[in-house]
């Protein structure tokens, strides 16, 4: 046999280890093991912390939101006017106007800017809504010094020419043309006109002859008229520094502009109750929504109506969602929506399905509101949905930028961002009585204006 007979193989001795070891092994893995049958232990969270957020105001009435927060080499300037829809002189006139100041200011054409924007890794983004206007720059803190005048050049300079206008006219047109090939953007354009009104701020729907009506003149009119000093905001956050701060006062804070005032419109009462079915060639399914006029955040009911809100359709394992999505399957999203915008808000059901399926879905969709009317929620549902929101809020405090937008959501809404331990208690107070009745106070099918958009 030779001398090294008896000697096993390296290989052979690696599978013997391995043999002795194996049951070990198994052993450690069982006691590891996840036990799936029980859910992972959950700690209810009783406070919210809000990082430290500094208010002020500079002598020409500019109010400053400051959150100098964060690690990163990196800064958001956000500056906020109240520009917006309601207070427009012309259909369109605050969306054209936002959207055109980045191109072209002073000497430097559209292309220039974005160039000079660009070769130092920052971006500038523009926008308006129903009550505001918004440009957004991100920077690397050390090119702040850079970019501050070219963002107050924006401001100070705007030439709005007349071949950016008719591209912005051009581009949108094509865009709207496209939205409403979509059943969903036709309810949702269908519902808001009927709830505010078809020439209200809130309720109105730009067509393509708004579009083409606006010219230099509406948009120039606007931004003298709405671009004041006086109803100006500027948003700081991220890595901060004195010479940023300073700086951003010289150009934002030492001009005094007034704004033209512009007293809001309340929305004519609408016909509640009203059923509303379109047919359109756009899409397989119908696309569905049912709502109501509501109110602004700072109504007595919101903190209540927030969490009946997402019981019944406001995040994944909602009502609308486990019975007509998982238990019945007539549709595959559904959801419950509040808008609320600084004057008023309104709350509305969206969802899509084949045809056959609206009828009873829809039913469905009051049967669900009168369950939460009539039975008291179980602690465990309104315990899980509190732990939800909990949660939530927890994300939207996490880093300087996501505080930023928090801190803007509770100003531009007229409170201060300390408003909102109030309202994380009254959330956590909510009681199953609190819910039902403020299901009783506005679950009424009467009073729900019914889009159906369905195809031929």
């Amino acid at each position: 046999m030779g001398l090294y007979s008896n000697v096993l193989p390296d290989d052979c001795l690696w599978i013997m280890t391995l043999f002795r070891i194996l049951p070990v092994l198994l052993q450690i893995q069982k006691n590891l093991m996840l036990n799936r049958k029980a859910g992972p232990i959950s700690h209810n969270l009783t406070k919210l912390i809000i990082p430290e957020i500094q208010e002020y105001e500079w002598a020409n009435g500019t109010k400053v939101c400051e959150i100098n927060l964060g690690s990163q080499d990196i800064t958001k300037i956000e500056i906020v006017h109240k520009a917006g829809r309601s207070v427009e002189d012309h259909h369109l006139a605050s969306r054209a106007t936002s959207s055109l100041m980045k191109d072209g200011c002073g000497n430097k054409t559209s292309a220039q800017f974005a160039e000079e924007i660009d070769f130092l890794g920052a971006s500038v983004k523009t926008a308006s809504n129903m009550d505001f206007s918004y440009t957004t720059l991100h920077t690397l803190t050390r090119h702040a010094d850079n970019l501050v005048p070219l963002l107050h050049e924006m401001y100070e300079r705007p030439v709005f020419a007349e071949d950016e206008i008719e591209k912005f006219k051009k581009l949108n047109i094509q865009k709207l043309k496209e939205e409403l090939t979509k059943n969903e953007v036709i309810t949702y354009r269908l519902i808001t006109e009927e709830i505010f009104g078809k020439s209200h701020a809130y309720g109105y729907n730009s067509t393509e002859s708004d579009y083409n009506a606006i010219n230099q003149s509406i948009i120039k009119e606007h931004f003298e008229n709405y671009y004041g000093s006086d109803n100006r905001f500027v948003f700081i956050s991220g890595k901060i520094t004195d010479t940023m701060l300073k700086q951003l006062e010289a150009y934002f804070g030492s001009e005094t502009k007034p704004s033209k005032t512009h007293d809001y419109v309340p929305a004519k009462d609408y016909t509640k109750g009203k059923k509303i079915q379109i047919a359109s060639q756009n899409e397989h399914q119908s696309a569905i929504k049912t709502g109501m006029k509501l109110f602004n955040k700072n109504h007595p009911d919101n903190d209540t109506f927030f969490v009946l809100n997402t019981i019944f359709g406001g995040y994944f394992g909602s009502r609308l969602m486990s019975k007509i999505r998982e238990d019945l399957g007539y549709t595959y999203d559904i959801f419950s929506s509040v808008d609320q915008m600084l004057y008023d808000g309104c709350f509305y059901v969206s969802t899509e399905a084949a045809d056959k399926y609206v009828p009873l879905l829809l039913t469905e969709i009051y049967q669900q509101m009168d369950v939460l009317k009539q039975e008291l929620v179980q602690s465990d549902e309104l315990n899980m949905v509190k732990n939800y929101l909990m949660g939530s809020f927890m994300n939207m405090l996490d880093g300087p930028m996501n505080v930023s937008s928090f801190a803007k959501s509770m100003i531009l809404s007229g409170k201060r961002p300390s408003d909102f331990n109030a309202t994380v208690s009254n959330i956590l107070e909510t009681k199953p009585s609190d819910i039902c009745g403020m299901a009783q106070k506005y679950f009424n099918r009467e009073n729900m204006t019914e889009i159906v958009v369905y195809p031929v």
